[in-house]
């Protein structure tokens, strides 16, 4: 990436003998929306806290905007950060939190008020209606969005947001989501986003850093780290995935035994030698109930489970020792499978994934 925005050069941090980040890189352009995701204690909070200058790297730097902040304090950064509590002043109106920063910046009072009434408006408070108002006036998405208006009235060089849709509830989530994103790049702004909600992660960002035990475990596009997972735990932890022991039986012909079947992975073995093990993934959208044009691969079960979702029916097919979920079209003209069923799947040897630990 040439001239990175933000650039975190193998970082470190340490409490005594507990070390928490190990050794974490990451280049974000210019007006780029970045998550990092992971699960609670990978270290992705600790990362966004060094970014911010809450917390100094026992090792490594940090630079925004070509300058190295590494030793900075928060207020010489230029950083604006969001909190999962909100953190608004409870005696303080909605006008005055978003006006805060530029109160302490030192802004004219006119021009302070000007940008207060553009930030609220940004974020749908209009001040006619919202500026007075406390913050126990406001439900919790917004003050979520009264805690955003004031980190980006002073014009950050850098917003920073740490999983700050995780006290609202699912509807409010989703629609605030939307509106962080939708700023974002009506702002143009670079922006970092902790989130262990791995479909945010997905929906908003342009890049996600999938974090595990203080490391980036893989850093990339959603459509990257969905379909094309580094690790097993990258595969495991973004998306459901059906995971499936083979054995190949035959490596020059590509043929793996899956249960008491084979399938034919030619392109997939990597080097792998006849009677060698391999961890098999394959997501449920890549799986289909009986034979299916292109998709070539099939293997024989007996149906485990069956449960009806609405516009879904949710099917699990037992394979030998393992089994495969997977959802079908509900349709109220044909029955769903019934548990004992024998069935055949079908799948595309394209869509699997061979993981490695």
């Amino acid at each position: 990436m040439a001239d990175p925005f933000l650039s975190i050069q193998h970082v470190r941090k340490s409490y005594g003998q507990n070390t928490v980040v190990q050794d974490f890189s990451l280049d974000a352009a210019p007006g780029e929306f970045v998550s990092f995701l992971g699960p609670s204690g990978c270290g992705k909070t600790t990362v966004l806290r060094m970014v911010a200058g809450f917390e100094e790297p026992t090792a490594g730097a940090i630079h925004v905007g070509g300058k190295d902040v590494t030793r900075l304090k928060p207020n010489q950064r230029n950083v604006g950060m969001v909190f999962q509590a909100y953190a608004l002043f409870p005696n303080l109106t909605v006008a005055q939190n978003v006006a805060f920063g530029l109160k302490v910046a030192g802004m004219a009072k006119a021009d302070a008020d000007k940008r207060v009434a553009e930030m609220l408006g940004i974020i749908h408070l209009p001040i006619d209606q919202f500026g007075s108002r406390y913050p126990y006036q406001l439900s919790g998405g917004q003050q979520q969005r009264v805690a955003l208006a004031r980190a980006l009235a002073p014009s950050p060089k850098l917003l920073l947001l740490d999983e700050p849709l995780s006290a609202l509830d699912a509807k409010v989530r989703v629609s605030l989501r939307e509106e962080i994103r939708s700023i974002q790049q009506k702002l143009g702004i670079t922006t970092i986003f902790v989130t262990h909600d791995q479909e945010e992660a997905l929906s908003i960002s342009d890049r996600i850093a999938v974090m595990y035990g203080g490391r980036a475990e893989q850093v990339g596009t959603p459509f990257e780290i969905y379909n094309r997972p580094a690790t097993k735990f990258v595969a495991n932890f973004v998306g459901t995935l059906n995971v499936l022991r083979g054995t190949v039986s035959d490596a020059s012909s590509g043929k793996v035994r899956v249960g008491e079947g084979e399938v034919m992975l030619k392109n997939k073995l990597n080097g792998s030698k006849s009677g060698d093990s391999l961890t098999l993934a394959l997501r449920p959208e890549a799986i289909s109930l009986g034979r299916q044009p292109g998709r070539d691969a099939n293997l024989g079960g007996q149906i485990s489970e069956v449960s009806f979702l609405g516009s879904i029916i949710r099917v699990k097919v037992g394979l030998g020792t393992d089994a495969v979920s997977l959802d079908t079209f509900n349709s109220p003209a044909s029955p769903p499978p019934a548990v004992g069923e024998k069935a055949e799947i079908s799948f595309s040897p394209d869509d699997v994934l061979v993981l490695h630990d």
